[in-house]
């Protein structure tokens, strides 16, 4: 069971996602139907913030309320393992790309979340190529699979 990162789950949930982001949409749809997929408690913390924040804005009952759906049918996983193993896993994630040369640098979130992926034995997908890459350069546990946002049309702006 793949965990998939936040960008992944945003651009399927987004309203327009099967035209927006196609092959986002078609991938985390295919996960749905086969063995379905998993989440981080930060991907969790992410989208819920956003939910939040345009609450408090007096926008977003439908977003909320289509995250909520969401989260009911999904594996939420956390580093907590036994005696912070999970925590300590991620540090050592952290200390691999920064002892690299070049140095790799990578956000917390994205750290935590791939490490989480990685401490539960799961493939990890994203669609950071970057990141994909980086992961890759520090030998990064499970497998990394990078599915790709549909390129914007000519003339126009990539938007999130």
């Amino acid at each position: 069971m793949t965990l998939i990162d936040t960008n992944l789950v945003s651009a399927f949930l987004h309203p327009d996602a099967p035209t927006r982001f196609p092959e986002q949409h078609a991938f985390v749809s295919d996960l749905i139907a086969g063995d379905g997929f998993a989440i981080a408690y930060v991907t969790q913390f992410e989208l819920r913030r956003g939910a939040e924040e345009l609450l408090r804005r007096g926008q977003g009952r439908r977003k909320l309320v289509t995250l909520e759906k969401f989260l009911d049918r999904v594996e939420v996983l956390g580093l907590d393992g036994t005696g912070g193993s999970g925590w300590n896993f991620a540090a050592r994630l952290w200390a691999d790309g920064r002892a690299h040369q070049p140095a790799i640098v990578l956000t917390d979130a994205d750290l935590l979340i791939a490490a989480t992926a990685a401490f539960h034995a799961r493939p990890f997908a994203t669609s950071e190529g970057r990141l994909a890459d980086n992961l890759r350069e520090i030998a990064f546990p499970v497998e990394v699979r990078v599915v790709p946002a549909a390129a914007p049309a000519p003339g126009q702006a990539a938007r999130r």
